[in-house]
């Protein structure tokens, strides 16, 4: 079983009305449930940044590659073309 921990967290009075009506044991589970949530989605939006970045350096590599290539790739179409119309 995991360790618990506490901590000390002050509302505005307006947040914390919505919620006086819980029992102890509903707002831990409330605030632990809340928290969670938030954690998963920074970790999420984290994710998703690390993504953007590792794509927007690959794009770069990426276009480099392709440009090391546009002769052969050239030289490949204009032979097909060339042996297309030799057929004709």
């Amino acid at each position: 079983m995991s360790q618990l921990q506490q901590i000390a967290l002050e509302l505005p009075e307006e947040l914390y009305t919505e919620i006086e009506h819980l029992s102890q044991s509903e707002k831990d589970s409330f605030f632990h449930q809340v928290l969670k949530d938030q954690i998963e989605k920074q970790k999420s939006k984290d994710m998703q940044e690390q993504l953007k970045n590792g794509y927007a350096e690959m794009a770069a590599l990426n276009a480099e590659i392709c440009a090391e290539f546009e002769y052969a790739e050239t030289e490949s179409t204009q032979t097909t073309e060339r042996r297309l119309n030799e057929q004709d």
